[in-house]
Parts: C-alpha cells; structure tokens; sequence
C-alpha cells in the first residue's frame, strides 16, 4: 500500500497540523505502508531552511492556495490519498484528481476555518467546495466527538464515512536533565503566535497580577503589537524564547509549574498532552474539545476576558502544592486513553478496509 499525505505545510514546529501529520507517518511505518508527502509553500521563508529531501514542495497561489502543477505529483503510483484540511483549493484539486483515478480517499478536516479571514472566499468555499471534497471522499477523519457532531449537524450525508480517530501521544524519549532553568516558578505558554491564540490576553493578565512567578512564552517580539512590546518590556518577569528546539521544550515543560494556553480556537490541542506527561496542571480556555479529551480534574478554565483569565491564574497560584500535584496525576493518567497502540489499531483498521472495498 502506498499513501499520498497531502498537507498545507509540512515542517518541523511545536504542535498542531505539521505535529499531526509527521506523527500519522509513524503510523504509517508501523503498520508497514509505504507513503510520499506531498505540501504546499504557504511558510516559503521557513521552507527554505528546513526544506526536508523526501517531501514534494510545490508552489502555491495564496490566500487559497491554488497548486498549478498538482497534477503532476499524481503521477506516481499510490493506492489512497490523505488529504488535510478542507479548507483551501488544493483540497479540492487533490479529490477530484484522485477521484478521476478511481483512488480510495481519506480527508481530515482538522475542524475549519480558524479565523475569519478572507471571510468571502470562505463562505463560497464552504457553500460550494466543502460538500463536493465530502461528498467524493471515502473516510473522514475528525479527533473528537464535538468535531465528529459538528460534520454531521452540517453535513448529514456523511454519516457513515465518518471516523473518530483522535491524536496518539507518545512521549518524547529524554535523558534526565539536571538543567536549571533561569526563571524559577514559572507558567508556560506554548505555541506559535497564530491569531487565534489569545497572547494578548495572556501577557495583560499576568502583568495585572503582583507574583513571584515568572511567566515564559515561545514567541518573539516581533510577534506582537507596539503596546505589548511595551508592557514586556516594562515587566521582567515575562520572557519570550522564540521558537525552541525539542530538547529546549522538554526541559521547560519539565520545569515549568504550569501550561497556560488562552486559545480561541483548537481542533485537538495535543501540547495539553505534552505537559500531561510531566505531570503538570492545566489552565486552559474553556472549550468544548479540550473537556472532551481531557481530564477536567486537572484543568483550571477560564473565558477568554481579562477578568476571568487573571481569577483562573490566581485561582492556580492559590493552590496547595499537593492540590497541584494531584491535578498534574489526572493528566497524566488521562493520557492512557491517547496511546500509539490504540490509535494505530484504529488506522489499520480502516485503511485495510479501504483497500478491500
């Protein structure tokens, strides 16, 4: 069997979809099937430096990325096509070609749009296109069941070709590290500094607050607007990395006291994870995916509003050591349920029965 993985990017980063895919890939090579990823140029100057040998780059036209020479990367041989995101052209693009192949298709979703940007071309895209890449695939992957219900209510039609397969975790192999880190207690942000993650939010709660504890996030300067600058700036006990090489984000969420994530919007969130393996309680926004598969025992919540996320940091730092301790316990039993094992088994599973339909 071989698998084309079709992707927007395709790079190493601290989560979401590229996270995703590369972690399908092991899947992939446990199970014993052959696969070629194939992505667009959407991050062209990231893609420069860390261009990898055995994925197809092929150019793309934004902000819907139109892939002109799509075609030609289907010229080899494969038996299914695994599409992430519907959300732009190349979805569509992918599906018909591989239909007109008479090849299987997989699409993953990874939820919608994230924001509300190009708002028109999305409303035509998901009257007109969405149903189309739907209606032609032969599975549809989503990772919880609020997302599985949200296809459905939208799109009864595909009832019987969704599948609820969520992210595995498999922890990250680290040598014990006897490295201190430079700012004592501290909450971690981690993540990159897209647009629905609510940094803004985040860096004037924390600076409101009088606190010992430091707050670290994984952005840079250049990330934020002139009046946030300022409040960093001003506030030495707010520290931003930039991006951190995987040895860099064990260590700090080893050490870290607690992952804070203000987010409006997340398909999975598989960073909750990462922290649930050290141990560590969460403070997270209160959306429906992260109470779906998380342990609520171990998750302080807040809205997304100044007030209530400054109440849920204050409500943290209140807490008894042992009281955080038994909070990082629950998310760290949780993880149980998201083992490579049982994700693994439910791939095979479908992928075989595609190849025998």
């Amino acid at each position: 069997m071989k698998i084309l993985e079709l992707t927007r990017s395709f790079y190493p980063s601290i989560g979401g979809m590229e996270k995703f895919v590369s972690d399908r890939l092991k899947i992939y090579d446990e199970l014993g099937f052959d696969y070629q990823v194939i992505t667009t140029t959407h991050y062209e100057k990231r893609i420069a430096e860390e261009k990898l040998s055995d994925v197809i780059y092929l150019s793309s036209f934004k902000p819907y990325e139109i892939i002109p020479n799509l075609s030609q990367a289907f010229r080899i041989d494969f038996d299914i096509l695994s599409v992430n995101q519907v959300s732009y052209y190349y979805a569509v693009q992918a599906v018909n070609i591989a239909k007109k192949m008479q090849k299987k298709i997989i699409v993953t979703p990874h939820f919608h749009f994230h924001t509300d940007n190009y708002r028109l071309v999305k409303k035509i895209h998901d009257k007109y296109c969405v149903p189309r890449i739907l209606k032609n695939s032969d599975k549809i992957i989503c990772f919880t069941n609020i997302e599985k219900d949200y296809w459905i209510n939208k799109f009864p039609f595909i009832v019987d070709k969704i599948e609820l397969i969520p992210h595995y975790f498999n922890p990250h192999k680290k040598e014990a590290s006897n490295k201190q880190n430079n700012y004592g207690k501290f909450l971690l942000f981690l993540g990159r500094p897209e647009k629905n993650k609510r940094i803004d939010l985040l860096i004037k709660a924390f600076s409101a607050i009088e606190t010992e504890y430091q707050l670290v996030l994984t952005i840079s300067e250049n990330d934020l607007s002139s009046g946030l600058r300022n409040i960093v700036r001003e506030d030495n006990r707010i520290h931003l990395l930039g991006t951190v090489t995987e040895e860099n984000k064990q260590n700090l969420l080893e050490s870290c006291s607690s992952l804070i994530l203000p987010t409006d919007f997340e398909a999975f969130g598989i960073v909750n994870f990462e922290a649930s393996f050290y141990k560590k309680p969460l403070l997270l926004t209160k959306l429906p995916v992260f109470q779906n598969i998380l342990s609520n025992k171990g998750v302080i919540y807040f809205n997304n509003n100044l007030n209530s996320l400054k109440a849920a940091i204050i409500s943290f730092l209140n807490l008894e050591e042992e009281q955080r301790k038994e909070m990082g316990e629950y998310n760290f039993r949780n993880l149980k349920n998201y083992s490579f094992e049982k994700i693994t088994e439910k791939y095979s599973k479908i992928l075989n029965e595609l190849l025998v339909k």
